[in-house]
C-alpha cells in the first residue's frame, strides 16, 4: 500500500487532492469531497463511516454559512424532505446523526 498516494484516493483520472487544490476548496469543502470520493473504497472503513464524516463536515459548513450571513439562525424546523422509500418525511437539517453501531 502506498501511504503517500493510497488507492482509495486514486479512483478517477486525477487524485482527489489535485481536484481540491485546482478548485481552491477550503478545509471543510475539501474534506467533504475527500470523504464522499473515498466512501466505500477504503478497506478499513465501511461506506457509512465516510458518509457520516462527510455529513459532519457539511453540517459544520452549513452552520458556518448561516452564522456568516445572518445574526440569528432561521427556523428550519418546518423544512423537510420526503424519503425515497415513501415513509414519513425527515427533517432537512437534523441537528446531528449518530451512527447507531
Amino acid at each position: 500500500m502506498n501511504k503517500i498516494s493510497p488507492e482509495h484516493y486514486r479512483q478517477g483520472s486525477i487524485e482527489v487532492w489535485d481536484f481540491i487544490v485546482d478548485q481552491q476548496l477550503g478545509y471543510l469543502e475539501g474534506n467533504i469531497v475527500k470523504y464522499i470520493t473515498r466512501a466505500g473504497k477504503k478497506d478499513s472503513e465501511r461506506k457509512i463511516d465516510d458518509l457520516l464524516k462527510a455529513q459532519a463536515y457539511i453540517h459544520k459548513l452549513v452552520i458556518n454559512e448561516i452564522d456568516a450571513t445572518i445574526s440569528t439562525r432561521p427556523d428550519v424546523s418546518g423544512c423537510s424532505v420526503p424519503p425515497s422509500d415513501g415513509t414519513k418525511s425527515r427533517e432537512l437539517f437534523p441537528e446531528w446523526h449518530e451512527d447507531p453501531n
